[in-house]
């Protein structure tokens, strides 16, 4: 093959399983190292359900089924980074550090 030719073979069309999943992890990773107490929980709620994926999925329906859990934790992980950035939390309000305590003792259960 020609180095200008177009690579219209199907193994360059899409990237492989292993690289995406190493790009979602990073950037869960990047996430958990600035992210606010929402936003990492919703980003790993995210990559909970892309990982749930079963990607060779016979049946329409199902597939239809899991394309919009996905799109939906999608959604919620926009929303709480949009909610987070448009917060600009001052040093006296406490308001925020204990929605963030609340939200780490429900996740836990204590």
């Amino acid at each position: 093959m020609k180095p200008d030719a177009p690579r219209t073979s199907c193994c360059w069309a899409r990237p492989q399983a292993w690289e995406v999943s190493s790009e979602l992890i990073s950037a869960l990773h990047g996430v958990r190292l600035c992210g606010s107490v929402h936003v990492i929980a919703a980003a790993e709620t995210v990559v909970e359900t892309i990982s749930n994926l079963e990607l060779d999925e016979k049946s329409v329906r199902r597939s239809q089924r899991q394309a919009e859990t996905v799109v939906t934790a999608q959604r919620a992980f926009l929303d709480a980074c949009r909610e987070d950035l448009a917060y600009s939390a001052r040093w006296y309000q406490v308001r925020r550090r204990r929605a963030g305590r609340r939200f780490l003792r429900e996740q836990t259960g204590n």
